[in-house]
């Protein structure tokens, strides 16, 4: 695996690794030892780690790359924008017009927004989808079904954000290499476990 193609994204996983911790043994919540036993290697720990689980290291990476600055969402703009840096929106629309991931974001919803979410808009929503002229946007989605997997907004530092598990789905969506990777990587971890 060529590592170096990975460096940036290390060194930016390194640092947000290194701000957690810091700010833990600042809180005092683990010890100076502790924090130095963390910081020591971290770099080659993860290149190691890169060179032998490849393609879950890959995906991880990429996946913390895109996060959103003191959050737990993950840009689904910046993550289109590898597609179509003039229109990652669009990209994102057409996700959205794709029946299994509307079914996709109504399983999160079930499980994290069951109280608020309304599942009638939903369905409605996945029927309109079959109309030609229908564009479904985040915010339409949003608004209409009350979710919170996705998020929109505004202004600078804005775009569609979304929690880690639709994230990923996003990524295997657009990317057929990152779906087969990830297939791969199941894989391995069952043939691991026989």
């Amino acid at each position: 695996m060529n590592v170096e193609k990975y460096k940036s994204a290390i060194e930016e996983y390194v640092n947000s690794y290194k701000k957690t911790w810091t700010k833990l043994h600042q809180q005092g919540v683990i010890t100076e030892d502790i924090l130095n036993y963390k910081l020591k290697n971290l770099e080659i720990e993860i290149e190691n780690f890169l060179e032998y689980n490849e393609p879950y290291g890959q995906l991880l990476l990429d996946i913390n790359h895109i996060k959103a600055k003191d959050s737990k969402l993950y840009s689904l703009t910046d993550i289109a924008k590898q597609k179509n840096l003039d229109n990652p929106s669009y990209v994102i629309q057409s996700w959205l017009r794709d029946r299994k991931t509307l079914e996709v974001l109504i399983l999160w919803e079930r499980e994290h927004n069951q109280n608020y979410f309304n599942f009638e808009k939903a369905s409605n929503l996945i029927e309109k989808t079959k109309e030609p002229s229908f564009t479904l946007t985040a915010k339409t989605w949003i608004s209409e079904t009350k979710a919170i997997s996705i998020i929109s907004k505004q202004g600078k530092g804005g775009g569609t954000f979304a929690h880690y598990e639709i994230a990923i789905d996003f990524i295997a969506w657009l990317f057929p290499e990152k779906r087969y990777e990830l297939s791969k990587m199941i894989i391995d971890r069952i043939l691991q476990l026989e």
